[in-house]
């Protein structure tokens, strides 16, 4: 039912790279999307919607009854509040992708056809990168899918403990998502059901709605790192080139100056992927980082208050979650800045400036001034990367604060 069919512009499979988009992949096809096609990219709609109206049917009820309970029992409108982020900020991502899947499908099949030239050295750097974004997405698709199982399981644990106590089963049953249904859950066990159901499908939507879209920015985070990668490989492989050139007195000027042209358009496309990556994530990485505040606080503020084991261990691992994928997003940015820097010190070190021309040390410190402005992940009004992970902690923390001080009122 999740495999994707081959669409009329697919790409070339990528037979020197293992795993190559897996995770990505995975994830896109349980929801009926392909990101590497512009003609067919939402090939079973049924996948897609039924999930994602299921959820936004939730949205209502959920804020509903955490506004009845902000002034009665703040902890059960926060506990209600913590999912409702997470559902708004997976809705929003399924709107972004498609108002801008021609440049999101546009960027992956543009970094697909930059493999697809790699040299076989090359290819190890890019191998390198796909790994390391295996492990993060891996790590955060795993810890996504054991939050959305405990959040459909924890109310029928709960419900079955209470009854192994002696009390009814129907009568302290829960659904997974605390909200204000327009009918009685516990009135039937078809009611129940349903309801369930309801849930479990929003749920669905919630985990893979959000892995999609971020596991696909941290793809193309180390795809671009690895670009930049390559083209230090490229000076080192040019600076090894002159200076064998040189010990041999067979040294050719013009064709040195024209490989370092070729390296310089090479950063000028590395450079434009990256702003147009940063242009597409924008406004998500904007309303993510907004979100991630209100979340965190949500999450910081429940947990200390106790209950249920199985209502403490959805929130434990949601936190953990949201720390991640807040860190993923972080992590990426700072990566960019990095790499987009790290040319600047490549040339430094790998050409012998002693022995090169005037004309050769004046173009290779104009790409060097260029490679010192960084590229970033822009957020509109911030930059995405580490700095900001402590930044939204502390602003978490004050939210946090904010509510204690409701709670004690």
């Amino acid at each position: 039912m999740f495999s994707v069919p081959n669409p009329p512009d697919a790409l070339p499979p990528q037979n020197s790279l293992k795993n190559f988009f897996l995770i990505q992949r995975i994830c896109f096809s349980v929801i009926g999307l392909d990101p590497t096609s512009l003609k067919r990219t939402m090939y079973r709609p049924w996948l897609t919607f039924i999930p994602l109206l299921s959820l936004m049917g939730l949205l209502g009820p959920m804020g509903v009854y955490a506004f009845n309970y902000l002034k009665i029992d703040l902890g059960k409108a926060i506990t209600a509040l913590s999912p409702f982020w997470q559902s708004m900020l997976s809705t929003i991502k399924f709107f972004v992708f498609m108002l801008n899947r021609k440049k999101i499908v546009g960027l992956v099949r543009k970094v697909w056809s930059w493999t697809l030239e790699a040299t076989e050295e090359e290819l190890k750097i890019i191998d390198e990168e796909i790994k390391g974004d295996a492990r993060i997405s891996l790590f955060y698709y795993s810890m996504v899918n054991i939050t959305g199982v405990l959040a459909a399981l924890a109310p029928l644990a709960i419900s079955a403990i209470y009854t192994f106590h002696g009390r009814g089963f129907m009568e302290t049953l829960d659904a997974p998502f605390k909200a204000e249904y327009f009918y009685d859950i516990r009135a039937s066990y078809m009611g129940y059901i349903l309801c369930y159901t309801w849930n479990v499908l929003g749920i669905h939507y919630i985990l893979n709605g959000a892995l999609s879209i971020d596991t696909l920015y941290s793809w193309i985070v180390h795809n671009i790192a690895a670009q930049f990668r390559i083209l230090n490989l490229r000076y080192r492989q040019l600076s090894e080139k002159i200076i064998a050139h040189q010990a041999a007195g067979n040294h050719n000027e013009k064709e040195f100056l024209k490989s370092v042209v070729e390296c310089v358009n090479y950063h000028r496309r590395i450079i434009q992927m990256s702003e147009r990556f940063s242009e597409v994530y924008q406004g998500l990485v904007f309303i993510k980082f907004l979100v991630s505040c209100m979340q965190l606080a949500c999450l910081s503020f429940i947990i200390p208050l106790g209950g249920e084991f199985a209502d403490q261990s959805f929130n434990l691992s949601f936190l953990i979650a949201v720390t991640t994928q807040l860190m993923l997003y972080c992590h990426g940015g700072q990566k960019i800045q990095d790499m987009s820097t790290s040319v600047n010190l490549a040339i430094y070190e790998y050409f012998h400036w002693h022995d090169l021309s005037i004309k050769s040390q004046k173009l290779l410190m104009i790409t060097m001034i260029r490679a010192q402005k960084p590229c970033d992940i822009r957020g509109i009004f911030f930059t995405a990367d580490l700095s900001l992970f402590v930044w939204v902690y502390r602003t978490a923390a004050s939210f946090m604060t904010m509510l204690m001080s409701m709670q004690d009122k």
